[in-house]
């Protein structure tokens, strides 16, 4: 019966590997500056399957796909305006150490993360 299989999960990068990787903005993400230095993200709200058939059921169909926010911090904003499609984590790890003076292994763990993030909303991707 092939209804209820586990379906195996996706394999995971190896730290090498996701290092080599570069990160690419989503081309769809509307993206600015603020006066105060920090980049607002505007970026489409995907739902859920079950979720569309419920607005479907009850005829609240949204007439537009919903977006969403997301103001980044100085850092994240940072970080964002780095990824430019050209440099590898690796490389976008040494730069943020050198500039906050920082360790690699530090910047490492702040980085892998962030990206982690961006990746789950879809704003970004590895390439």
């Amino acid at each position: 019966m092939g209804l209820f299989r586990k379906k195996k999960p996706p394999t995971a990068l190896t730290r090498d590997q996701a290092l080599a990787c570069t990160p690419v903005r989503n081309n769809v993400v509307n993206w600015e500056i603020l006066d105060s230095g920090v980049v607002r993200v505007e970026y489409m709200l995907v739902l859920k399957p079950i979720l569309k058939s419920i607005f479907e059921r009850f005829g609240n169909t949204p007439a537009e796909t919903p977006t969403r926010k997301l103001e980044l911090d100085a850092l994240g904003s940072q970080v964002w305006q780095m990824i430019d499609g050209s440099r590898t984590t690796a490389q976008l790890i040494e730069e943020f150490a050198r500039l906050h003076r920082i360790s690699n292994q530090e910047a490492e763990q702040s980085i892998t993360l962030f990206l982690r993030e961006l990746g789950k909303r879809g704003l970004i991707a590895l390439g």
